[in-house]
């Protein structure tokens, strides 16, 4: 066993896959969940709406944005470091954060945006999926209300202005969620179960986690991609590059919009609404052909030799 550091709390409980834990680690994945998202959707949440209203505007976007940057640290990062901490007794030792060849970040981006792109295309025809009149109104009530609120806390119009958005839109949300869903939950869903598991379930809650009813499939889809480069990978920076990616590419694209446009119309939602279904769906197999030969090349760069391999030719 590992000789423990001064500040780092001595592990007395179980031992599962090699990995000494304090609690059970499929209750402590259900017990971090539920205090986290009370801490950020609840308490977090509350106290936004307290102070600034329901509805963001010019005169409170910036402060939005700090309040949001400031929640997502002391809501989701210091509870979740505190919480690897208590589980697993260093979050140094917890989690791989070994540097990964270029070649993978440079796969890893193709992989993301490349999926970008398919996902766009799948909420072209959601879209399209008929709802019935008696609820039609409400949907784009909340459609609308979510549009408007995403697109006040992402345009910028100064390249100063940009950059405080990345940090607040793409940085921060990198290092603080994918801590709390590949450091923390993926790693005790796979000590409760198996690696494989491990990334498609912390997938699948990442997608649900976000509460939004309009992105459950694309959210959902790039959880597990995420996931996935963790259980390759092992190290957390590639999964932190590829949510930073994410989110960069869509506030360039917000970015250019308003830069090019007189009045800025974000299509959250269906960027390809004023295309055809064929272009789009023709749009949707050029991606995946590009994702899945990303794909192909990252399974082939992670690969490890087989043992005791390293030695032979000397």
């Amino acid at each position: 066993m590992p000789e423990q550091t001064q500040n780092s709390p001595e592990i007395t409980g179980p031992i599962v896959d090699g990995d000494a834990v304090r609690v059970k680690p499929l209750a402590f994945v259900a017990l971090s969940l539920i205090l986290i998202f009370f801490l950020y959707q609840v308490v977090g949440g509350g106290l936004t709406l307290l102070i600034f209203g329901q509805s963001v505007t010019e005169d409170n976007v910036q402060s939005m944005r700090a309040a949001t940057m400031i929640a997502q640290v002391l809501f989701l990062l210091l509870p979740t470091w505190l919480l690897i901490r208590y589980q697993h007794g260093n979050v140094w030792r917890a989690i791989s954060w070994r540097v990964p060849k270029i070649s993978e970040f440079v796969l890893t981006v193709a992989a993301v945006f490349s999926l970008q792109q398919v996902m766009e295309g799948y909420l072209f025809f959601q879209d399209k999926i008929p709802l019935p009149p008696s609820i039609q109104p409400f949907v784009d009530m909340v459609r609308k209300m979510i549009e408007e609120t995403y697109q006040q806390l992402v345009s910028a119009h100064t390249p100063l202005e940009l950059l405080f958005v990345v940090l607040v839109v793409s940085l921060t949300p990198a290092f603080c969620e994918e801590l709390l869903f590949r450091g923390l939950i993926q790693k005790n869903v796979s000590l409760g179960t198996n690696k494989k598991t491990g990334y498609i379930v912390t997938g699948i809650i990442f997608g649900l986690y976000h509460v939004n009813p309009f992105l459950v499939v694309p959210l959902v889809a790039l959880g597990i991609l995420f996931g996935f480069f963790m259980y390759r990978s092992e190290s957390i920076l590639v999964p932190m590059a590829a949510h930073f990616t994410n989110n960069l590419v869509s506030t360039l694209g917000v970015y250019y919009d308003n830069q090019t446009k007189d009045i800025v119309e974000l299509k959250m939602f269906n960027s390809l609404s004023d295309y055809s279904s064929a272009f789009v769906l023709s749009s949707m197999l050029g991606f995946g052909l590009i994702f899945a030969v990303s794909m192909y090349f990252y399974h082939h760069v992670t690969t490890k030799p087989p043992a005791g391999s390293a030695g032979m030719g000397q």
